[in-house]
């Protein structure tokens, strides 16, 4: 049926993928995609081992297939993934993200109250997308005036995986990626003169020791340079260009497919209105049932085999997140969405050594987004059908969720 599966194309992780996908689960677990010399790994303790023995299946290679550029940390290998991971880390220090917990609710927050009294908006463009742009703008320090560009550019960066063909397409992608490193490198620049308290700045002048805030910064800057431990401009440039597109889509699509099948499922909504304290259980849900992020590759090491199947070195293998997330041997009624869902041992945030550095961050704008939302439109459904999706190997993208509620002033 799915034997001659095209699992590179945008349009295999679109409607109808998960019928696909538990046919590859049940007939082909580790299928050999001839066309594209690449192995699809559907089931969950597959992606699972894969990803936790990464000195068999490394990222070094690329985790984008049949793509030329390497996004930065995501396509490291040890040592240097664990140490730039390290120096990360520093910029999501507690009161960091205690702070950016309060200004995104503020934001969320003013949001709604200018939608609430309309009694409809496009759910995509109204609230999943200036939500984690605000997030990610808070975090690198963009002023509130350049942010809209901070949309556009990950956006049409997003729109060339798994569209290689189109040439319109990966020229606008092209651009786009020009224009935020230029936009970037000017960035950083600027903070290496005049530190403020955000992650680029900790980044420019991470050293070892650990840093807070912009006072830190400047007395760190000071240190001879041979006792650094510090990111390679270009390193900081492709990582700032990951985190704008890991976290904006991956985000966005979370709480618009979260949404959407709250909407399809009264019933679980109706458990969170009458229960908020399940919401962090939603959260897990929303992103095992949306997996947003749907595909990582790996590059085998050595030869090797899965299921018996022979791997040989230098062969790719697929990590097929919504598959794994649908696995009928670890998730009861894996296609059903249940806010309650426990256990809920979900791969959609990753897992081994490249386990998503803004885990925390996402489960936070989730959360808050359910909060208020649910305080304040309750009863929020479709205005015109089901969200439109646009073709996208990397992540769930959707791109219009009209929606109507009671007004409220």
């Amino acid at each position: 049926m799915h034997s001659d599966i095209d699992i590179l194309d945008a349009n295999t992780w679109g409607p109808g993928c998960h019928e696909r996908f538990r046919w590859l689960r049940q007939h082909d677990p580790v299928h050999w995609d001839a066309k594209n010399a690449i192995w699809a790994v559907s089931k969950y303790a597959d992606v699972v081992y894969a990803s936790k023995h990464h000195e068999i299946f490394c990222s070094g290679e690329g985790t984008r297939p049949n793509m030329p550029t390497k996004l930065s940390i995501v396509d490291m290998d040890e040592p240097r993934h664990g140490q730039l991971r390290s120096l990360i880390n520093r910029g999501f220090k507690p009161r960091r993200v205690g702070e950016i917990t309060d200004h995104f609710r503020a934001f969320t927050i003013e949001t709604l109250d200018k939608l609430a009294p309309k009694g409809e908006c496009d759910f995509v463009r109204d609230i999943a997308v200036p939500m984690p742009i605000e997030v990610i703008a808070d975090l690198i320090g963009i002023p509130k005036t350049d942010r809209n560009k901070l949309h556009h550019w990950s956006d049409t960066m997003i729109a060339s995986d798994g569209n290689y063909d189109d040439l319109e397409t990966m020229q606008n992608a092209a651009n786009a990626f020009a224009e935020y490193v230029a936009y970037i490198e000017d960035t950083i620049e600027a903070r290496r003169k005049d530190p403020k308290d955000d992650l680029v700045s900790v980044l420019v002048h991470a050293r070892d020791g650990g840093l807070l805030g912009a006072a830190d910064v400047r007395d760190a800057a000071k240190l001879p340079s041979e006792h650094a431990t510090e990111m390679a401009k270009d390193e900081l440039t492709m990582f700032l260009v990951t985190l704008l597109i890991a976290g904006n889509e991956t985000t966005r699509n979370a709480l618009t497919g979260g949404m959407s099948q709250l909407i399809e499922n009264p019933a679980e909504k109706r458990k969170l209105i009458d229960d908020p304290a399940l919401i962090p259980s939603a959260v897990e849900e929303i992103v095992r049932h949306v997996s947003p992020v749907q595909n990582f590759a790996r590059t085998a090491t050595r030869d090797t085999e899965l299921r018996g199947r022979p791997i040989e070195k230098g062969q790719k293998i697929l990590l097929m997140y919504p598959s794994a997330n649908r696995d009928e041997e670890v998730f009861t009624d894996p296609d059903a969405f249940k806010v309650d869902r426990d256990p809920n041992p979900h791969v959609g945030f990753g897992i081994g050594n490249h386990f998503c550095l803004g885990a925390n961050l996402a489960r936070m704008e989730i959360r808050v987004m359910l909060e208020e939302i649910l305080k304040r439109m309750p009863d929020i459904a479709y205005a015109d059908g089901p969200p439109k999706l646009h073709p996208s190997l990397l992540v769930r993208s959707f791109t219009h969720m009209p929606v109507r509620f009671t007004p409220k002033a």
